[in-house]
Parts: C-alpha cells; structure tokens; sequence
C-alpha cells in the first residue's frame, strides 16, 4: 500500500528512498527501549519505601520486595524492541490481589480457571497494574 506525504498543499507518494528512509527511522525508534526506563525508574523510586527497615509491609517480605525490585532492573536487560515489550512484573500486592480474586472465583459453584483468571486481571487493574501496585 503506498504511502504519501503533502508538501505545500500537494499529496504525492513517497519515493522508495523517501519509503526506506521512514522505515529505518521507525526500525531505530523501536529498537529505543530507553523510553520505558523512566517508567520502570518510577516504579522503582515508588518502591524504595519497602526497603526501610521499619517500613510497615504488612502481610509481605521485605524479601518479597527485594525479589520485585530485582525484576524490574532486570527487566530493561530483556526489551529489545518497544513493539514487543513484555508485560511489567507483578508486585506482591497485585500478586495477592489477583491470586485471592482468582481462588475466590473458582471456589464459586459453576465458576472454573476461565472466570478466575477474568477476576484476577479485573483485581489486578483495579489494584493499580500494570504499575508498582503498593
């Protein structure tokens, strides 16, 4: 399907070098996965309170959260192109929220893994994934 550009008020159709030209552009744009390190940074810098030593966790580890942490500095390491980005990992609190609306579905008479894994993603987002979840 051929492309086209409007310069001064006159549509034409790309030449090919014109075509290979925005194809390497878009090629090198989404071999940039430096654009998501701010995003995970955030979610980092939103986590840094798990790792005082008196900071209230609740019913998670500070093992737990180390764990999370290390997923997401790892994480950059496995992107290798912004089109296929992997999902971000889980924190202990969206792990939890989803795991307890997963059984609490299933254990419903007539309800089976496909309900459950409705009502994990369903938790999960109103948990606040895809984000640090805390």
């Amino acid at each position: 399907m051929p492309r086209y550009k409007v310069v001064n008020n006159v549509r034409s159709e790309l030449t090919a070098e014109e075509e290979a030209e925005r194809d390497a552009q878009r090629e090198a744009s989404d071999l940039d996965v430096s654009s998501i390190r701010p995003q995970r940074n955030g979610y980092l810098d939103r986590t840094d309170r798990t790792q005082i030593a008196d900071w209230p966790l609740g019913v998670h580890t500070i093992e737990e959260w180390q764990a999370y942490r290390q997923e997401l500095r790892d994480y950059m390491a496995a992107q290798t192109r912004i089109s296929t980005q992997t999902a971000w990992p889980k924190s202990p609190v969206i792990t939890v929220t989803g795991q307890a609306a997963y059984d609490a579905e299933v254990a419903k008479e007539g309800s089976g893994p496909a309900a459950g894994e409705a009502a994990r993603t369903a938790a999960e987002r109103a948990a606040g994934y895809p984000g640090p979840g805390i």
